[in-house]
């Protein structure tokens, strides 16, 4: 009962809301989970510090060990297995929430398989500098610089191979992923997670769901039309994996297939039976399933 539970509590919120939505309060810290981590200095151009923990790859814990770090978390002596460089994974947010969800699920999973796994929040959430939202955006360009930003310090870290970084991203954090992928040439690989085509065809898409027939869904006029997935696509040179819900009603099954097809590089397509665009009910559902599909292709390509 405890593993659903502590299970229930990481993943309920793999929601994507289709607008920016910041939350600033912290679910619980990684020292909760037994997890060893340090924080990253990273600060942007434009001066705002982007909150990024790096997790080295590292055992993992039984389950004693995690019973004990959930009622009584403290942080660890930072630690590496060994002296060994590893590939690294980053892990970006999508719209709303934080990193301190799903993303600690990731971070166990791939950790305990090898690999360094960074992750981060977007200027205004979690505890990132403060930044000022209008939350009928569907995403700010700024979030661009945030991305890179980070990018650059991981590359520097002892532990990381500078130029085996693989980006993950769902939803609005799976475009900025493939747009911020596109400019570094460090970046190996791609995992996309209800990836949208473009901006012109994903509104016209969300307009036909009852919630959003209303709303206000704004798209800043300084993002760059070229960064959109369709654009990339034909010259996007990075082994890429997508993965989409069979019911995905935001960003359909078609349009992941539409952008896989303009790819010519490595790249695998995978359609969840059943599941819907995020949420309890989507491609995450069966999160283990999910975790190592996404391990067996990090450890093809990666």
């Amino acid at each position: 009962m405890k593993r659903i539970i502590f299970v229930i509590l990481i993943l309920f919120p793999f929601l994507t809301v289709y607008s920016i939505k910041p939350d600033r309060r912290y679910r619980f810290y990684p020292e909760k989970l037994g997890l060893i981590y340090k924080e990253i200095k990273v600060v942007t151009p434009d001066g705002l510090k982007i909150k990024t923990w790096f997790y080295p790859a590292q055992d993992s814990l039984t389950q004693t060990e995690r019973e004990n770090a959930w009622n009584n978390p403290r942080i660890k002596p930072y630690q590496t297995i060994d002296e060994q460089k590893r590939p690294t994974i980053i892990i970006c947010n999508g719209d709303a929430s934080n990193m301190s969800w799903q993303q600690y699920y990731m971070v166990m999973a791939y950790t305990a398989k090898g690999y360094n796994v960074a992750t981060f929040d977007w200027r205004g959430f979690g505890e990132s500098d403060e930044w000022e939202m209008n939350t009928d955006y569907l995403v700010y360009t700024e979030l661009l610089i945030d991305y890179n930003s980070v990018i650059e310090e991981i590359i520097k870290q002892p532990e990381v191979i500078s130029n085996r970084i693989a980006l993950i991203g769902w939803s609005t954090g799976a475009y900025l992923s493939m747009a911020a992928a596109s400019k570094r040439p460090e970046v190996k690989c791609f995992v996309g997670q209800a990836l949208m085509t473009s901006f012109k065809e994903v509104i016209p898409t969300l307009r036909k769901i009852e919630k959003f027939k209303e709303k206000i869904l704004i798209v800043p006029s300084d993002y760059p039309e070229e960064l959109n997935p369709i654009e990339l696509a034909p010259k996007f040179d990075k082994s890429t994996f997508l993965i989409v819900g069979e019911k995905d009603d935001r960003t359909p099954v078609w349009m992941s297939k539409k952008i896989i097809e303009k790819m010519k590089g490595d790249t695998e397509l995978w359609i969840v039976p059943e599941a819907v665009h995020g949420g309890p009910d989507g491609p995450t559902k069966n999160f283990n399933l999910y975790n190592q599909k996404i391990l067996e292709f990090m450890d093809k390509y990666l």
